[in-house]
């Protein structure tokens, strides 16, 4: 018998996606990107990826920001 597990992404709320804008933003003028660029576009979808999988503290999402 096999059993399938559903992962359950978490919903955004306009809060969080606030925050979310207010990171990316903060990484992307540390490093002097255009928010429109490739990478700028690859860091937003890793971060929205891990806030849904539960990484939810603007601390823990900076630091794995940082790693990129």
């Amino acid at each position: 018998m096999s059993h399938k597990v559903a992962l359950k992404k978490r919903v955004l709320s306009s809060n969080d996606l606030d925050m979310l804008d207010g990171l990316l933003k903060e990484w992307c003028d540390s490093r002097h990107y255009d928010i429109l660029n490739l990478e700028s576009q690859e860091a937003a979808r890793e971060l929205v990826m891990w806030f849904e999988f539960g990484v939810d503290k603007p601390h823990q999402l900076r630091e794995l920001l940082a790693t990129r």
